[in-house]
């Protein structure tokens, strides 16, 4: 009798995770490792932060392909009544406030922070309405969008495939994709990075609340940034702490 071959197993779906969560870890690094966002800088470098975004977006999307996934299996679908939709970003825009005010009041002084550090990357669009206005679609397209895909979509969505079902896993998961998150933000300074992790626990909660739909968040997150750019435009830099 002829010997029958045997097919390799495939991965576990735990496994299956984490090995997609390093790979896009890995794509994240090298996306870092091209220019930080300057909004004094030249168009190019500018054009560089959507250009990264779009990368990595493209390289989460091949992963998911591969899994046999879509956005939609992440996501990016609606799930509720945009009333719903109204009350999780207005509750979530709630919980940010109080998260930055306890952390400007209280973390960041006893670290030696000043409150709008984390804005010092964007002071030089103060005035310049070109600069505030091309930023503005920028934080609705590579952030509010891009980093929504990436951060609560894929990753998140990844890591509770990792560390199993149940509301621990959920947990971590949250945990540590605002952990990412913050540190993906580093340009920003230690200030910029608590408040961007605080943000991404936000946002990841907001994600859970909307049964792991993405739309609430992404609605928070350009919210967010617009009333964060909108301030260092006016010259409020004390009140500018973007995601």
């Amino acid at each position: 009798m002829a010997d029958v071959p045997i097919a390799a197993a495939p991965l576990a779906p735990r496994r299956t995770a984490w090995l997609d969560v390093a790979l896009i870890l890995l794509a994240a690094a090298a996306m870092l490792a091209l220019p930080a966002p300057d909004a004094g800088g030249a168009v190019v470098a500018q054009l560089m932060v959507p250009l990264r975004m779009l990368l990595l977006v493209g390289a989460a999307t091949l992963l998911l392909r591969w899994r046999g996934l879509t956005w939609a299996d992440v996501g990016l679908r609606r799930t509720g009544s945009w009333g719903r939709t109204a009350l999780l970003v207005g509750g979530g825009y709630l919980a940010l406030a109080l998260c930055a005010g306890l952390l400007m009041a209280f973390v960041l002084p006893a670290l030696g922070q000043p409150a709008q550090a984390s804005a010092a990357a964007f002071a030089s669009i103060e005035g310049q309405l070109w600069k505030y206005l091309s930023w503005l679609a920028i934080a609705w397209t590579s952030a509010a969008i891009g980093e929504e895909l990436i951060f609560r979509g894929f990753l998140q969505s990844r890591l509770e495939a990792g560390f199993g079902p149940g509301g621990a896993g959920a947990i971590l998961a949250l945990l540590v994709q605002a952990g990412v998150f913050g540190f993906a933000h580093g340009y920003q300074g230690i200030g910029g990075v608590l408040l961007t992790a605080a943000a991404g626990l936000v946002l990841g909660g907001v994600r859970l609340a909307a049964r792991r739909g993405l739309i609430p968040s992404m609605l928070l997150h350009g919210l967010i940034d617009t009333v964060s750019l909108t301030a260092v435009y006016l010259g409020a830099l004390s009140l500018a702490q973007g995601a």
